[in-house]
């Protein structure tokens, strides 16, 4: 091998040595385990919500769009809320068995819960999402 080829071999050798340092430390990073069931529950709050809004059971409205619509021909009267709040725990009690959530609307009832039972002033890990319909902003909470 000539000065050159030594030279260029050495200087690869090298510069490996950088790229095989950072390979070894991102394949030791570790996630917690905390994190993951935030990343998992975060997922699960943001799928029931999109169901709420593609699921339609028997007739042509979304459980969003059924909850929305009785709550503006009831002018968000007493008993709209309690309409819709029944439709929302008879289909959140089916698909969240077992977890604890909070169905509330944003916009219109100033976060009024409609479903569920959860503590949010000491809840941590708490995974949120939202979604509008109608003149209505529907925010669930699960923990």
């Amino acid at each position: 091998m000539d000065e050159k080829g030594f030279a260029y071999t050495l200087d690869a050798v090298l510069a490996l040595i950088p790229v095989m340092i950072i390979l070894f430390g991102v394949s030791n990073f570790t996630v917690s385990s905390e994190s993951t069931i935030q990343i998992h529950s975060s997922q699960k709050a943001h799928d029931t919500m999109d169901l709420m809004v593609n699921y339609h059971e028997g007739n042509d409205l979304s459980v969003l769009e059924r909850m929305s619509t009785i709550l503006t021909s009831g002018n968000n009267s007493q008993g709209s809320v309690d309409s819709a709040g029944e439709i929302a725990s008879n289909f959140l009690d089916k698909n969240l068995a077992g977890r604890e959530y909070l169905l509330t609307e944003e916009s219109q009832l100033g976060g009024e819960i409609l479903a569920g039972k959860m503590e949010l002033k000491n809840a941590d890990n708490v995974a949120t999402a939202s979604r509008n319909c109608g003149n209505y902003t529907f925010r669930i909470y699960l923990r």
